[in-house]
């Protein structure tokens, strides 16, 4: 998820599940290649490590031997940096690449990115042609030889300001899987491609407020009255910004869940690993989606970060069982992994380590959802998580443990409140910050 699963968060899951695969936050492939053209020694490229730096990491830190995979999922529509990146993915040790086509904010969309890859399959399949050949040819050098190639989509495409849910409703899952399919079958023919997390819903391109098409724009031509306009710039972007965010929650509320299309899919491509994604909200949904299927698994993103302590027993559909931490064990690991982390960047400027510190605070963020203190340590982050500038990491979360009552930290994972019995808030900003009580 954008802004959440960085390295600092995969270290943090490795507590709560050694078997889990992880993926990045969507990285864009041009973000990747530029910062590797600026050192292309990988290991003294302290940029490129900060942004990519997840697979030693998490290894390093929790000391764990036969963990779950570490993916990186890149977003981009050019098949040359796309296949640069993918390379670059292998050389940093990553286990897989993943080709995000499943993004339908407007931010990423409106760049020919995420979901509107969708609207043509030809081009995708160049994209994953090329990024295929070229981690073969990265696996050849013996950086890293079994490197699964894999693409998120969704099952289809659709005008935002068009779209009919109810008539969609109405539908039976056929032309979604007749959509679905035909993208799929043309992604797949010359290339690597392996692996499929479908997020079983369509997804819904551009805005969903048709009005502010007829908003004023400068141009050359403009009249008189329009080149004297003022703009505040900022407040533009911050609309932009909200609309962004506005169709990703539509996106994920509005086209109908359509689960038995993925069934369907898996069951028809036998050759293909497909992992479903979209509406698993707890442990018990995973085992209804994937018992009973071919399917291989379930993808979840933010529930996972709301209520991290309600997955922390998913190794046990690999048959094996984690120690029993507590929350205490947990947020005192990571304090001491905030502290190695400072002390790694001391040499960096000021402005590097606040960005750090507040990755680093966000992390445990809602480690103790639905206990007792939980409101007093998550207001103590927000709060002091705000001066960066003033207070270390570890400081922050130490000083916010001491909300919590004793007997909620000596708490397994494993014992937790579940989420829809968690008290919500219904007039929160709508909003995917990590300091929130929720992401939506």
């Amino acid at each position: 998820m954008m802004a959440h699963t960085n390295r600092h968060y995969h270290t943090f899951f490795r507590y709560f599940s050694q078997k889990a695969h992880l993926y990045t936050e969507m990285i864009p492939a041009e973000t990747i290649v530029n910062l590797f053209n600026t050192n292309k020694d990988i290991e003294s490229n302290d940029a490129l490590q900060e942004l990519l730096g997840i697979n030693n990491s998490v290894r390093t830190t929790n000391n764990m031997e036969g963990q779950g995979p570490i993916i990186l999922q890149l977003g981009g529509h050019h098949p040359q940096s796309l296949a640069q990146a993918s390379e670059i993915g292998v050389r940093m040790g990553y286990n897989g690449i993943n080709l995000n086509c499943g993004c339908p904010s407007t931010a990423v969309s409106g760049r020919s990115q995420g979901c509107a890859m969708m609207r043509n399959p030809s081009h995708v399949a160049e994209c994953v042609e090329r990024m295929s050949e070229s981690i073969s040819n990265a696996s050849g050098n013996n950086w890293n030889h079994d490197v699964e190639l894999s693409v998120k989509h969704r099952l289809g495409v659709r005008d935002a300001s068009t779209y009919d849910a109810e008539h969609d409703k109405q539908q039976t899952d056929d032309e979604a899987y007749q959509e679905c399919e035909e993208f799929i079958e043309a992604i797949t023919e010359n290339s690597k491609v392996s692996k499929l997390q479908v997020h079983a819903r369509l997804g819904l391109l551009g805005d969903f407020t048709p009005e502010r098409i007829d908003v004023p724009l400068w141009t050359p031509n403009s009249s008189m009255e329009q080149r004297n306009l003022k703009i505040d710039h900022k407040r533009e972007q911050y609309k932009a910004k909200k609309l962004a965010r506005k169709a990703t929650i539509h996106n994920r509320s509005v086209p109908p869940l359509r689960p038995n299309v993925v069934n369907r899919l898996a069951k028809n491509h036998p050759q293909l690993d497909f992992v479903t994604n979209g509406g698993i909200k707890s442990m018990e949904d995973l085992c209804h989606r994937v018992d009973g299927t071919i399917i291989m698994g379930g993808m979840v993103g933010r529930e996972v970060i709301n209520h991290p302590c309600s997955f922390s027993g998913v190794d046990r559909l690999w048959g094996d069982t984690l120690p029993e931490w507590t929350r205490e064990d947990v947020i005192l690991a990571h304090i001491q992994y905030c502290i190695q982390e400072e002390e790694r960047c001391k040499g960096q400027s000021s402005s590097f380590r606040e960005i750090l510190r507040k990755k680093l605070v966000a992390v445990p963020f809602s480690l103790f959802a639905g206990e007792d203190g939980n409101n007093a340590y998550q207001r103590t982050i927000r709060k002091l998580g705000n001066r960066p500038g003033r207070h270390m990491a570890s400081t922050i979360l130490s000083g916010a443990l001491t909300h919590v009552p004793s007997d909620v930290r000596a708490k397994p994972l494993t014992e937790f409140t579940p989420l829809d019995s968690i008290e919500t808030y219904s007039k929160y900003n709508q909003r995917s910050g990590p300091l929130q009580r929720a992401i939506l």
